[in-house]
């Protein structure tokens, strides 16, 4: 990149065994009509050519840097390498199985030109195995506020919507260094990204919403929304108790909070008896599984507090499901 142009964004991308998906990814990015970019490809010592290829394109394009770990260290770990080597106003990340639409960037860069917002918000849009892609409806972009970032990211109540990935958002580098703030390893914590924006959303940005689909976000087979790990219940309720740490920290427990957690906690509990039943090969782990969630104290405590009401109503007929999939759940349990 020219030092007579300064960066305007970094965009991250963390690298691992995508070799299949990789070249769309970044051919979207480097198709940007925000030309002011700097790509910055960091490999996790993937086993496949993923890291020849990224090599390729820094060959031929000079805003594109390419990193590669010592030794593998997950996502988490990896996007905080590539903050310490932005150079940009503002940080963007990109997982490398997803790809952007071409003028989703110079979108969120131009509010920038009203006021140098410390985080701006895109929509996504999801693009399932089956082919099939869905986005969220939204409200509208005068109701998206910081509150409502901070509900929806503790539990969802529009369909499809998450406030919790990273990647459908600019966020102000000098901000980020402000609150030192940095990504926990996934190897720790469930939804880590939910911690993050969590911990941006309680301090108070400033925050514009642009309200147009600029990212396809990819749900492959293996990912948490379709597949099953033992340790994935331990690992939620650490990120669980962080939250709730930093919540009452900021004085933001209420109501509202406390019924949003019980929900999300319930709807995470049915995805994973799910995942366990549909995912796990053996019919023995399948129901060990199973009934390893089911009679976790800390989920049946919460299920016994819960109110079927607080699911909110749905048209579509995945929600129904999930809701009388939950009302099943919470019958078992009385």
């Amino acid at each position: 990149m020219n030092n007579l142009f300064p960066v305007k964004i970094s965009v991250i991308i963390p690298v691992f065994n995508v070799e299949c998906f990789l070249e769309r990814c970044i051919d979207s990015i480097l198709a940007q009509t925000l030309n002011d970019i700097e790509i910055i490809c960091i490999d996790d010592c993937s086993t496949d050519n993923s890291f020849e290829i990224i090599s390729k394109y820094a060959g031929q394009d000079s805003r594109l840097r390419v990193y590669q770990n010592k030794k593998n260290i997950g996502q988490g770990l990896t996007r905080n390498r590539g903050i310490d080597l932005a150079n940009g106003e503002y940080i963007a990340f990109v997982d490398s199985d997803d790809w952007i639409e071409s003028d989703m960037y110079e979108s969120m860069y131009a509010v920038t030109y009203l006021k140098k917002y410390d985080l701006i918000c895109c929509n996504l849009i999801y693009d399932f195995p089956n082919g099939i892609s869905e986005a969220p409806i939204m409200p509208e972009s005068k109701l998206i506020d910081l509150d409502f970032l901070i509900n929806e990211s503790i539990a969802p109540s529009i369909k499809l919507f998450s406030s919790n990935s990273p990647c459908d958002k600019l966020y102000k580098r000098e901000y980020l260094q402000k609150l030192e703030l940095k990504f926990e390893s996934e190897r720790i914590f469930l939804y880590e990204d939910k911690l993050f924006n969590l911990t941006l959303f309680s301090s108070n940005p400033s925050f514009f919403f642009v309200p147009k689909v600029l990212y396809h976000y990819s749900i492959r087979h293996g990912s948490t929304m379709t597949s099953y790990k033992a340790d994935l219940v331990s690992k939620y309720f650490i990120m669980y108790d962080k939250i709730m740490m930093l919540l009452f920290d900021k004085n933001m427990i209420n109501n509202e909070v406390q019924k949003r957690f019980r929900r999300g906690l319930f709807e995470i509990t049915f995805t994973f008896c799910l995942n366990a039943l549909v995912y796990n090969k053996s019919w023995k782990g399948k129901f060990l599984d199973f009934f390893a969630i089911i009679y976790n104290v800390r989920i049946t405590s919460n299920v016994k507090k819960f109110n079927i009401k607080d699911i909110p109503s749905s048209s579509s007929k995945t929600n129904k499901l999930v809701k009388i999939g939950c009302f099943l759940i919470l019958k078992y349990f009385r």
